[in-house]
């Protein structure tokens, strides 16, 4: 059941991706890349904790998408 709490949450990661990019506001598009983030790293906790025996490793298959900040530019 954890497990799929972890591919629930890696989706939930790739759709709050997805909606940074198209987002034009960079505050909010800031902080879904962060969501993002948070939601990988949750999720990678908990497949470390139900880690199956021979399960391939699945840190590659998702795409987060880092916007510049505002600070980088100047």
């Amino acid at each position: 059941m954890s497990l799929a709490v972890a591919e629930y949450l890696r989706h939930l990661a790739t759709r709050c991706s997805r909606m940074s990019r198209d987002c034009t506001d960079r505050v909010v598009s800031k902080e879904l890349v962060q969501i993002s983030v948070e939601l990988v790293e949750k999720a990678q906790d908990l497949e470390a904790e139900f880690k199956i025996e021979g399960s391939p490793d699945r840190k590659d298959m998702y795409e987060v998408i880092a916007i510049a900040d505002d600070d980088d530019a100047a």
